[in-house]
């Protein structure tokens, strides 16, 4: 018994753990691979921004390099004819952060702020001065306002880093006359960018540890209920029923409590559960005492049949009186009878799926109860007075004749059984509506107090245990169950006569009486 206990703690512990750390773990993922997502959307776009400002920028101060130093070479421009060049081409070089090289008319590079020994290994050597290949060279670009290449620039520059090489034309009538390349290193990648933004970093850290943290909260909100459902459904299967799940330290929510419902899921469900263990729990009780009352129910008359039948057969009653005891005995019989039927049809309504629909007069039906019950109406000197104002063709009504009997039987043998010697009954059948009509029955009994009243119609209810013990609380149970099978309600009310009213519904046929 306490490993079984054990155990069963030890899988609540388990689900619960198992609900919370999964949610959180995947919604720390999915934050994290979102974040990832929107670091490498943003990365790409920003080093493309990036670059290509870059690019202008390289490309301006190309352009102004050229435009300064074409004006100051000779005619072949091949050499520059001022030494003063060189200190601004110099000067654009360390402004810019890149690499400059002049270029003159014969694809030589005449004068450079840097030269990386791979491109000394790579170029010609002619009289000390490095001459670019034909396809190195900006010469389909003269009238252009430049280019730009991204790369080692021909697998000149640095191949461990990653370049962007701007070149400007010197404008000249004459065909090509060389050009100004600016070199800037990109860093070891295109992202070289982001990587020197820490600020970025921080920004996505930040917003991954707020997202964590809300995570979290939102992930204990959404479990802990879970986990109370669990635990509450995991009790009410090893037979706790008073179990209930309970939230915040509050009392347990059912569904009847609220009206309108402006809550979520879970809470709807939280509701939901609750009421299906306290309806669980009150069927329970109820089938409790129903057992505890249909035996004592039974257990009377058959106790009494054999006391009074051994009398009989040992001689302990006179022959003269055995009559009278076989009277009882007979009585009995047909109470336990009843009682056996009642049980019967309990089941039979239960599983009860299709109805044999007809037409037929519900006066008539009703006089036929009446006249079935007159050996207790009279007994009792009850009056009952029927009130119909319907023609012929109104007080036909559609539905399974056998199943109405047995509703309008059930409610007035409670009215008969209830009503106290010489009292009142009334029966008043009146239209509701073109397609229905609506049967009352009342009487000047004692009534039933409003807090019984929403459990009447439950199997095995029953208002007064003392004084009805001869019922077994199922009649208002069939009756209602037969009358939702036609699609109609019963209700109950006070009655103007002192005692308690029922009201139910037909429905009436579209055609004529039959």
């Amino acid at each position: 018994m306490v490993n079984e206990e054990s155990n069963k703690k030890k899988t609540n512990s388990v689900r619960k753990l198992s609900i919370y750390w999964r949610t959180l773990f995947w919604m720390i993922l999915t934050i994290l691979f979102i974040l990832f997502v929107l670091a490498a959307v943003y990365s790409l776009l920003y080093s493309r921004v990036r670059v290509d400002q870059l690019q202008g920028q390289l490309l301006s101060s190309a352009q102004a390099s050229a435009e300064r130093v074409e004006n100051r070479m000779d005619a072949e421009y091949l050499n520059l004819i001022s030494s003063e060049e060189k200190g601004y081409l110099a000067f654009t070089a360390k402004s810019t952060g890149s690499i400059i090289w002049l270029i003159n008319s014969e694809g030589g590079i005449i004068y450079y702020s840097s030269l990386p020994n791979r491109s000394r290994q790579a170029l010609e050597n002619k009289d000390g001065i490095l001459y670019l290949k034909p396809e190195m060279l900006n010469s389909g670009a003269v009238s252009s306002k430049g280019k730009a290449i991204k790369g080692d620039f021909y697998e000149l520059l640095p191949e461990k880093e990653e370049w962007l090489s701007v070149s400007y034309p010197l404008n000249s009538d004459y065909g090509y006359c060389g050009e100004i390349i600016l070199h800037y290193s990109l860093g070891a990648n295109e992202y070289s960018f982001i990587k020197h933004e820490k600020s970025l970093w921080i920004s996505f850290l930040i917003a991954f540890i707020v997202a964590v943290i809300v995570i979290i909260l939102l992930s204990r909100n959404i479990t802990k209920p879970i986990s109370k459902i669990v635990k509450a459904a995991d009790e009410v299967y090893h037979g706790n029923l008073k179990m209930r799940v309970i939230l915040k330290d509050e009392e347990p929510l059912y569904i009847h409590e609220s009206s309108e419902y402006h809550e979520d899921d879970l809470m709807i469900l939280v509701r939901t559960m609750n009421t299906m263990i306290s309806k669980w729990e009150k069927q329970e009780i109820e089938r409790d005492d129903f057992m505890s009352s249909i035996s004592h129910d039974l257990r009377t008359p058959l106790t009494s049949i054999k006391g009074f039948l051994g009398a009989i057969k040992d001689g302990t009653i006179p022959v003269e009186k055995q009559s009278h005891y076989l009277d009882i005995v007979y009585n009995e019989v047909e109470r336990l009878q009843k009682l056996i039927e009642n049980l019967f049809v309990t089941i039979t309504v239960d599983q009860q799926r299709e109805l044999n629909l007809g037409v037929f007069d519900i006066e008539i039906l009703m006089q036929e109860i009446i006249t079935s019950l007159d050996p207790i109406i009279s007994q009792k000197s009850i009056h009952i007075n029927m009130d119909s104002r319907l023609t012929d063709e109104e007080v036909s009504v559609l539905g399974d004749r056998d199943a109405i009997h047995r509703v309008v039987y059930n409610i007035l043998s409670n009215a008969v059984k209830f009503t106290p010697e010489s009292g009142f009954i009334r029966v008043e059948i009146i239209l509701k509506g073109e397609d229905k009509i609506a049967v009352s029955i009342e009487d000047n009994g004692q009534g039933i107090n409003k807090e019984d009243r929403q459990n009447i119609f439950n199997r095995f209810y029953k208002v007064n245990k003392s004084r009805n013990s001869e019922g077994s609380g199922m009649g208002l149970y069939i009756a209602r169950t037969l009358l939702s099978l036609h699609g109609q309600g019963i209700y109950v009310s006070d009655s103007s006569l002192g005692g308690t009213r029922f009201t139910f519904t037909l429905a009436r046929p579209t055609g004529r009486k039959i």
